[in-house]
């Protein structure tokens, strides 16, 4: 095996090869002839290597160099006439490479070529990117790289939408509080940024009670009154400055109608903007139930529970010849059970003074439904 390419080079030179790499993606391209994204957008690439040489291109190993903050997501096609002779396959982290093929020499009219089609995640930072390969073979051959692709990642805005309730329990004629916050987490300004909601039936819109954030306001449009679709307009939000995103908070209240049925209630809000930024939606949030006997659904964390039995229990249990029973309570370690109900962003909220007044109430009824505890509360008035 050692001693076949010296037999061959006996015999005469050898055909040589050459191999070209054209790039090409499929981003949108602009007047400068480069491919144009937004931060973080996917896009493909495709090379493509072609023989244009008199022999055979062996052991033919393709690397993508990718660009700074570019990422590998996913082998899309394989074409080609080119020979495959072992597998090779991108690794999860760093520059895709793939191999191992014999390109063979063009016959004729005929277009010999090796062509693989990728996606990648381009970076988030804004700038000037190039996308570079490298060929490694297994014989002498001469390569062409030809020209780079070339992506412009511009600065776009990016927002991110939320609702939350600022209270969870509501009664008939009372006020619900709702916070909306929009959050331009991009690197350039949203402009013309509007904020509707579409309130539950028996919501109707009553009063706007803040605007918070780094946003400046372009046009004021305001909800009418009683409105079931409020909307507001319009804002210019910043982009991401230190790590900070820009942000439009606002607060309003809707008025509960009498006729609501006690249940739980959500909302849908929405952004919009002017340009650069699709618009988003997010329905069912902001829970808030209506009515004494509905609740928002709540978590209850007790610590493990400990078994206590008094001596006084156990020497009546022994008197009597029957077994003893266990007298079981739940202790919390010196802490109040944690009840919280969740917020829209799945963050903890701490108990309103009424789910933990209800706590201590079953926990008393508990306490007044055990067996004795009528019959010791009548000795005590007997006493």
């Amino acid at each position: 095996m050692l001693f076949a390419p010296l037999a061959l080079s006996a015999c005469g030179p050898s055909a040589g090869s050459r191999l070209v790499i054209t790039q090409s993606t499929d981003a949108p391209s602009g007047a400068d002839h480069k491919g144009h994204l937004s931060p973080g957008a996917f896009t493909g690439i495709t090379l493509s290597i072609r023989n244009t040489g008199a022999g055979p291109a062996r052991g033919v190993t393709v690397e993508d160099i990718l660009p700074a903050g570019f990422h590998y997501y996913e082998l899309t096609t394989l074409g080609g006439n080119a020979i495959r002779t072992a597998t090779s396959e991108p690794a999860a982290q760093g520059n895709p490479s793939w191999g191992t093929w014999t390109i063979p020499a063009e016959n004729g009219n005929t277009v010999s070529a090796l062509v693989i089609s990728f996606k990648v995640q381009v970076a988030l930072n804004p700038g000037d990117y190039k996308n570079q390969v490298k060929l490694t073979t297994s014989t002498v051959t001469e390569i062409d790289p030809g020209d780079p692709v070339a992506l412009v990642i511009e600065p776009r805005p990016s927002l991110t939408l939320t609702a939350a309730a600022a209270t969870g329990q509501v009664t008939t004629g009372s006020l619900a509080t709702y916070i909306i916050s929009v959050a331009n987490v991009g690197s350039a300004v949203a402009r013309g940024v509007a904020v509707s909601v579409s309130l539950a039936p028996g919501f109707l819109y009553s009063a706007t009670t803040g605007y918070e954030g780094n946003s400046i306001r372009v046009t004021a449009v305001d909800p009418p009154a009683s409105s079931l679709l409020p909307l507001w307009s319009s804002w210019d939000i910043p982009g991401a400055s230190n790590g900070a995103p820009g942000l439009l908070r606002l607060t309003f209240q809707a008025r509960i109608l009498a006729g609501v049925v006690p249940g739980l209630y959500n909302l849908t809000a929405a952004v919009t903007s002017t340009r650069d930024v699709p618009a988003q939606t997010i329905g069912n949030t902001a829970p808030v139930a209506v009515g004494k006997g509905s609740r928002v659904p709540i978590t209850m964390t007790v610590a493990p529970t400990v078994t206590i039995l008094t001596r006084s229990r156990a020497s009546r249990a022994a008197a009597r010849g029957a077994a003893p029973s266990t007298a079981s309570m739940t202790t919390t370690s010196g802490r109040h059970d944690s009840i919280c109900s969740r917020s829209s962003s799945g963050d903890a909220a701490p108990p309103t003074s009424s789910q933990f007044v209800d706590t201590v109430a079953r926990f008393s009824s508990t306490r007044r439904s055990r067996p004795g505890a009528a019959h010791r509360t009548s000795k005590a008035r007997h006493i």
